[in-house]
């Protein structure tokens, strides 16, 4: 039973370390005049993409390249369907301007990048796919290419953003506080989560694949989920889709970076499938955005039921 009780707590943790994550975040980009969406593809994004970070750099140190891989390629897919979905049923996610033209073109691409990178050493007669080294740095120098990116929507937002003033009720450094304690809570909170998730997996007695694509994944991106689902209740959806774009946009280049310069990732050719999919997910979200410039309530639904029969596809094999 003691699985099942951490992981009821980690969902307490994440709940309140999100609430306290997002108030603390908002005011903080009140306070330096930049935009609630640069705090989500920055601050939220990071914070809340700790816990893959930490389990795919650890499963690359440790040789297991199925569950760093799969957790970024299933992390990818549960924070658009999940997050983005149950977002999309409590309020309409109305889409700023850079992130239908930037953002998530930027997002596709990457993701048609590491598709790339897999297929090309993927053989007819090789049963394996692998990303190499050299590859992994490649992806470590396109995010510090987005971080500069990043750095001038900062620059841009203070000259745009003039009128904006730091909450008189509450100090910087309280602000500062909240969000670190926030951050510490859904990272504790997440940890929690995937330990105990991999736990109750392992009496399914399913692939190590199958784990990272599906529990593993889940479980890393729940500070995604409820995050975003937190800043949409309270109003904050460029933090709520900010959050999500530069979580994939980070566990790409940064997490699966990282995992893939220490140790090239080296897999089964089945996983070019759920690399198809995690591309087709980001695409179709692309197209609702551009479409009608906002993820409504029945595209909730689409993205969230696409997710079930996915995963049930994914144990039935």
């Amino acid at each position: 039973m003691i699985p099942y009780i951490l992981l009821l707590i980690s969902f307490v943790l994440l709940a309140k370390g999100a609430d306290f994550f997002i108030d603390g975040a908002s005011n903080i980009a009140k306070h330096f005049r930049v935009s609630p969406l640069f705090i989500g593809l920055t601050l939220a994004a990071i914070g809340t993409s700790a816990p893959e970070a930490a389990v795919s750099i650890k499963a690359s140190i440790i040789g297991v390249n199925g569950i760093a891989l799969g957790n970024v390629v299933g992390s990818n897919i549960a924070n658009i369907c999940l997050a983005i979905g149950i977002a999309a049923l409590i309020k309409p996610l109305f889409f700023e301007d850079s992130t239908i033209k930037k953002e998530t073109p930027f997002m596709i691409f990457i993701t048609i990048l590491i598709l790339v990178f897999g297929i090309n050493f993927s053989q007819p007669q090789n049963k394996f796919i692998q990303i190499s080294r050299i590859e992994g740095i490649v992806l470590l120098l396109l995010f510090i290419g987005f971080v500069f990116y990043l750095s001038k929507m900062a620059v841009n937002d203070r000259k745009n953003i003039t009128s904006q003033k730091s909450d008189d009720n509450i100090s910087i450094f309280n602000n500062i506080f909240f969000t670190i304690i926030g951050g510490a809570f859904i990272v504790l909170g997440g940890h929690l989560a995937v330990e105990n998730a991999v736990k109750i997996a392992e009496v399914w007695n399913v692939s190590e694949k199958v784990i990272g694509i599906s529990v593993v994944a889940l479980g890393t991106s729940i500070p995604e989920i409820v995050t975003s689902i937190v800043a949409v209740t309270k109003g904050k959806i460029s933090i709520a889709i900010g959050n999500i774009v530069g979580s994939n946009i980070f566990n790409i280049l940064f997490v699966l970076g990282i995992a893939a310069t220490i140790s090239p990732i080296t897999l089964e050719t089945s996983i070019i499938n759920d690399m198809l999919v995690c591309l087709g997910i980001s695409v179709l979200f692309f197209i609702f955005s551009k479409i009608r410039n906002n993820i409504s309530k029945f595209h909730g639904i689409i993205f969230i039921t696409f997710y079930i029969l996915y995963i049930i596809f994914l144990f039935s094999k």
